[in-house]
């Protein structure tokens, strides 16, 4: 590298994170911005919840939950590409993402579609069950790792309207599909649900190639190199290609990646360990009052990512002594969102009652549930962004482990001891919270930066709420009076967090 690009590069890059310098108001414009299009993802989640269970038989139901526990893994499957991807990207302008993101997209396209082409040879082999899995797990990695590549590109660049447009396209376009067919078998539900993520990725990069354009400058050779991937993966991994001076390497990318990817599978398996244990230990046809009860938590889920992304995005920005104190500010803004999405809880109960009398049971484990919700939210956005906003990825991988070890020892001890599957959903619960009081102290030793924390306000609302559930579930039998005492309950304490949040600057 000559000495002028080496020297125009930091320049370069160090106005354009001058000219986008956030501020606290900013990052919660862009949360809402991102956070409306996940809201649609959950609303439209919540329609999945009602229609699902009634299109097929509990067993079919059954085995579809299975399916999208270990489809949540499937993120994997990008080998930390999409991961390094966007450490690199983070400060960089757009016209260099953009065209980074190019070359990155062919590299993962080419590893997908190998992926998907073993899952085919091999599926005339496999039983009907296992068939219809192994393909549909496949082209869900393909169209959920393209997919992310495309948010994390538009996230880094600022456009957390497109990024948020990817996230609520899957779920728009998998309940249409899903009643569009008459009588749905299992498999093609999961084609269905396959096929969103695939439009989700089409459209992501049509916005990625809209919005930040950039063609990647290369040399002759490199682009022989680059067009050799497509042939050849197993020589990609010392691929390079030349982008506005600097070149981009795929095993650059799977080293600074692959770490990352490690600590968040670690996330993924100690926030779904509960449902793997009770699917591999109790029959489908029980799992699916579990696995019912689960999927109301995709209001959490989507907390996580969407503040989780936006928090990480923005924090990358500040200088490293602001980045504690910033992340730690989002504890407010997690109370404030559980404060609201507890009060729907009663009229969610309701609405089953009515619609699907057979999942009346799993009822209690959804409020089991529901009480550690968030705290899960805040290991994952606070405590976990602050440890990787640092680069302290093997610290954060600690904590997940620690948390997945607690989740699988409280759920497995249940288990053996045969208690309700109320009881092992309080049990992860239970651990969720003792994962977050553990982290809050493991953060305070290992952050450089001194940091006022507002641990003990979130836990005292988060307790507050909670009683105010339990008291107004145990008032009425009816789900207006019962929302109605949980708003009068938890209205001062979810107000005061609201309030903090909002001098933190989120206004």
């Amino acid at each position: 590298m000559s000495a002028k690009i080496a020297t125009a590069r930091p320049t370069a890059r160090a106005s354009y994170v001058r000219a986008s310098k956030p501020r606290a108001s900013a990052a919660g414009r862009d949360a809402v911005r991102y956070g409306a299009a996940v809201a649609v993802a959950v609303a439209l989640g919540a329609v999945q919840v009602f229609v699902i269970p009634r299109r097929l038989d509990v067993a079919s139901f059954g085995a579809w939950r299975v399916f999208l526990v270990y489809a949540a893994y499937v993120g994997a499957l990008h080998v930390g590409l999409a991961d390094g991807a966007f450490l690199r990207w983070a400060g960089r302008a757009p016209s260099e993402i953009g065209g980074e993101w190019r070359i990155v997209a062919r590299w993962l396209l080419a590893w997908q579609g190998a992926l998907l082409a073993a899952a085919l040879a091999a599926a005339p082999w496999l039983p009907p069950t296992m068939r219809a899995f192994a393909i549909g797990l496949a082209a869900c990695a393909a169209g959920t790792n393209l997919a992310t590549l495309a948010a994390y590109a538009l996230q880094t660049a600022g456009d957390f309207r497109g990024a948020g447009l990817v996230a609520a396209l899957p779920p728009a376009l998998f309940v249409p599909a899903a009643l569009a067919l008459r009588t749905p078998t299992l498999a093609e539900v999961l084609g269905a649900y396959a096929a969103s993520w695939g439009v989700a990725a089409v459209l992501g990069a049509w916005r990625v190639m809209r919005v930040l354009g950039g063609e990647p400058q290369r040399t002759q050779r490199t682009q022989r190199r680059a067009n050799s991937l497509l042939v050849s993966s197993a020589s990609s991994a010392s691929s390079a290609v030349q982008t506005n001076g600097t070149e981009i390497r795929m095993r650059t990318l799977l080293r600074d990646g692959l770490p990352v990817l490690g600590a968040n599978l670690a996330a993924g398996v100690a926030l779904f360990a509960d449902r793997i244990v009770v699917s591999a230990s109790v029959p489908v046809a029980r799992f699916a009052h579990y696995g019912f009860a689960s999927s109301v938590m995709v209001a959490a889920s989507a907390a996580t990512q969407a503040l989780s992304r936006v928090a990480l995005s923005h924090a990358a920005r500040r200088v490293a002594s602001a980045r504690a104190a910033f992340l730690d500010g989002y504890h407010d803004v997690v109370a404030t969102v559980a404060g609201a999405a507890l009060a729907l809880v009663p009229a969610f109960e309701a609405l089953v009652a009515r619609l699907l009398p057979a999942y009346v049971p799993a009822l209690p484990i959804v409020r089991a549930l529901a009480f550690g919700a968030p705290f899960a939210v805040a290991v994952h956005v606070v405590l976990v962004g602050t440890l990787q906003s640092y680069g302290m990825v093997r610290r954060q991988l600690a904590l997940e482990l620690v948390g997945l070890a607690l989740v699988l020892a409280a759920c497995g001890a249940c288990l053996a001891a045969g208690t309700p599957l109320w009881g092992v959903a309080a049990a992860a619960s239970g651990a969720a919270t003792t994962t977050w009081g553990i982290g809050v102290l493991f953060v305070r030793r290992a952050v450089p930066a001194p940091i006022r924390s507002r641990s003990a306000r979130f836990a005292l609302v988060a307790a507050a709420q909670g009683a105010a559930l339990l008291v107004a579930l145990a008032t009425s039998a009816r789900w207006e009076t019962r929302t109605l005492v949980y708003v009068l309950l938890a209205a001062v304490p979810t107000l005061l967090a609201a309030r903090a949040a909002r001098e933190h600057g989120w206004r």
